[in-house]
């Protein structure tokens, strides 16, 4: 006889000979909760209830499988067990032993003889057998509903926060109808603004204040103060190479190679509201090096560009990849779109762009030649008034030929490189901000310049999604050959800022726009910036700064 056979009839015997079994036990000692002590009538329907529930309950190793109710520490209903070692409350086994005769009983689990005298009471704490695979299942299932929980809550947010993007969008779509129009309706000087003479570099020499300020104009408003910038966290980190922000949800991910590891590359999340709680993810050994990372507009995700020809999608809820590209080259760079969530575009090392649509296949959508085969060390979407435009998606690159601007919407349209930066150098950086439209492009002095050291920093003007006008250049010292990356803070009301590192002093310095002028450089490192970036969501700005052992973030505001 099985266990699960033998424990249904003891509770079919137990329910149809209630009224034996009362005379043999003493009324006091009678468990008025258990199956012995219900009315017959009950019986077909309560043994179908109890056999329904005999598997769940044994399963938690609380329960007597005869009565299949708790067993006690003490009292009638005493823990107990037989010469075998199966455990059974001391009333029912005592119970099932009786009925049997008391001589010819036998386990009710494994058939092993057993009498009344051999019944073993025991003295401990309340007995819990857990089944393994049971409890790894348990545990799963609870990691799952929690992280449920947290993609819901995070829905939630990216929900509330599009309500509110929306609303913003309508108070200045109805601010747009009310003012007077500075676009290509009403001259410059009819709102105030000194009509551009726009200059190469070398006129750069007369160029005034005011005419200066004219271009840090947003539209109808003008700036009026200046960005400050303050230190809130100082991190020792190893092996850094870079990382980007997501302020939505005060998540910081950084690259990093470890050396001691082999050279091991990996991913570092760490916690903006408390920069000490961080968690290290795992990474592929074929992803091999991060060459570029970026976090999705909407938060949550984020993109990465590597040496292994991969360009795969992170989720920063579960750490895994959750798409993942197979690219006919090494990747240099990656960038997501800022007018539609669902495109991110990859810059090969072979001077191909790569754009794909994450709704479909995992093939690319487009596939384009770039004009020289040097690798795309940058990508920006450009960012379209989709209100007064219906322009074709762009993108703005750059590789050592210098920035370079894609009309994705017309494959059949050849890249361009930004006129008025020809014979610059070595491009090695290019920061641009979507809210000023303000691009910044870094140069090193290339092979035949006399001044190895001596570079630039050119500013270009984006005006009205399609022209771009040189407004001018700065020196910038350089010590070594190396990928840097830059940034452009944009506060509202406040002078835009090129935050850069400088070799020299190895500290973020900061250029006023539209005049490139310095304005600060901040806290220096032991080692050079690799990487800058910044970010702004619900009122506050942060601008980070990584060398190869140290994190920066500093708080923006007016």
């Amino acid at each position: 006889m099985s266990s699960y056979e033998a424990s249904d009839s003891v509770v079919a015997m137990l329910i149809d000979g209630e009224d034996e079994e009362q005379e043999q036990t003493d009324g006091q000692n009678s468990r008025p909760d258990c199956p012995e002590s219900l009315p017959s009538s009950a019986g077909g329907e309560e043994v179908s209830r109890k056999r329904a529930a005999f598997t769940v309950s044994n399963a938690e190793g609380l329960n007597c499988p005869i009565c299949i109710e708790p067993w006690e520490s003490q009292g009638a209903h005493q823990i107990c067990c037989l010469p075998c070692g199966h455990v059974y409350g001391m009333s029912c086994i005592s119970k099932w032993i009786q009925h049997r005769g008391g001589h010819s009983a036998k386990c009710p689990q494994c058939n092993a003889k057993c009498k009344v005298k051999d019944v073993i009471k025991l003295y401990a704490s309340p007995v819990v057998v857990l089944d393994e695979s049971l409890q790894k299942k348990i545990i799963s299932l609870e990691a799952e509903v929690n992280f449920l929980k947290t993609e819901r809550a995070g829905l939630i947010d990216i929900q509330d926060n599009l309500l509110n993007v929306q609303e913003n969008l309508f108070k200045e779509l109805r601010n747009f109808k009310e003012k007077p129009r500075c676009g290509n309706n009403a001259p410059l000087e009819e709102v105030g603004m000194e009509p551009p003479s726009f200059i190469t570099p070398k006129d750069n020499q007369g160029y005034g204040e005011q005419h200066d300020r004219s271009f840090a104009l947003n539209y109808c408003g003008q700036a009026t103060h200046h960005c400050k910038f303050q230190l809130e966290h100082e991190l020792a980190v190893e092996g850094a190479r870079l990382f980007d922000m997501d302020t939505s949800y005060q998540i910081l991910v950084l690259a990093r190679r470890i050396s001691g590891m082999g050279g091991t590359h990996m991913l570092q999340k760490i916690n903006l509201i408390c920069p000490l709680e961080s968690e290290d993810i795992q990474l592929p050994q074929s992803t091999k090096a991060i060459k570029d990372l970026c976090v999705s507009p909407c938060g949550r995700l984020t993109l990465l560009a590597s040496l292994g020809k991969k360009l795969s999608v992170l989720s920063m809820g579960s750490n895994n990849c959750v798409i993942n590209y197979d690219l006919p080259g090494q990747a240099w760079s990656c960038s997501w779109d800022l007018n539609s969530p669902h495109y991110i575009y990859a810059g090969l090392q072979n001077g191909m762009l790569l754009v794909f649509d994450r709704r479909s296949s995992l093939t690319p959508l487009q596939s384009l030649v770039g004009l020289t085969s040097r690798p795309i060390h940058t990508i920006h979407s450009l960012m379209e008034n989709r209100a007064f435009s219906h322009t074709a998606p762009k993108l703005l690159t750059a590789s050592s030929s210098g920035p370079c601007v894609w009309n994705i919407g017309n494959p059949g349209e050849r890249p361009f490189l930004i006129p008025g930066v020809e014979d610059q150098g070595v491009c090695t950086s290019l920061a641009y901000s979507p809210l000023s439209d303000d691009i910044v492009a870094s140069y090193r002095p290339n092979s035949q310049t006399s001044n190895r050291n001596v570079g630039s920093q050119v500013l270009v003007k984006r005006v009205n999604g399609s022209s771009y006008h040189n407004m001018g250049s700065v020196p910038a010292q350089f010590s070594d050959f190396q990928m840097t990356r830059s940034a452009i803070v944009d506060v509202p009301n406040c002078y835009p800022v090129f935050a850069y590192g400088d070799e020299l002093v190895r500290g973020l310095k900061l250029l006023e726009l539209p005049n490139l002028t310095a304005s600060h450089t901040l806290e220096p490192h032991q080692h050079s910036i690799l990487d800058v970036k910044y970010a702004h969501s619900q009122g506050r700005g942060l601008l980070g700064c990584v060398s190869e052992d140290k994190l920066q973030l500093f708080s923006v505001g007016v």
